[in-house]
């Protein structure tokens, strides 16, 4: 069995994970298609292939397809990665989904937050803070929305920020947008 101390390590390095106590009382760890760690509570990791799936405190993290994808889902999260190379990191009542057709996709979403990326290749996809990023199809866009924001992206190319509560909703080739914030 993986010892606990590297199960935490691996989900630590992009989540706030605590390595010990009670916070491991909802685990479940699947590598390979094989639950290599499951306590009993209600969170669910399942993989298939040669894949890597890590849920905790009443999560569930999802990672399927031939090789390389990640799922990590934390405190009442969903995360989903398919296809080759994706990662979903979704933690504090968010859900993260990436790749489904394509490969190289990341998408992380936190504090009640969703990110996605379905229909494309190498798109890095983040939300934050009560936010929504997608891109649901395209190659090589970076899409990140905070507080309140949504961003929602069709094409290749961009680069995208949507803040402050704005909106985004494109459908074009290498676009940089920012929405303003109000001052003061």
């Amino acid at each position: 069995m993986i010892p606990r101390l590297l199960i935490g390590a691996v989900a630590a390095a992009t989540m706030s994970v605590p390595f010990s106590g009670d916070a491991w009382a909802d685990v479940s760890v699947s590598v390979g298609g094989v639950t290599v760690m499951d306590d009993g509570g209600p969170s669910t990791a399942f993989t298939n292939g040669l894949n890597f799936a890590y849920a905790a405190n009443n999560s569930e993290a999802g990672a399927i397809g031939l090789f390389g994808n990640v799922a990590i889902a934390t405190n009442n999260s969903y995360s989903a990665a398919a296809g080759l190379f994706n990662t979903a990191i979704a933690d504090n009542n968010s859900d993260a989904s990436a790749g489904y057709t394509g490969s190289g996709n990341t998408a992380i979403a936190r504090n009640g937050s969703s990110a996605g990326s379905y229909d494309g290749n190498f798109n890095t996809v983040q939300a934050t803070n009560n936010s929504s990023a997608q891109v649901y199809i395209g190659n090589f866009n970076t899409v990140t929305a905070t507080d309140g924001s949504t961003a929602i992206i069709s094409g290749n190319a961009n680069r995208v920020t949507a803040r402050c509560g704005g909106g985004v909703t494109l459908e074009a080739q290498g676009q940089i947008i920012t929405t303003p914030c109000e001052a003061g």
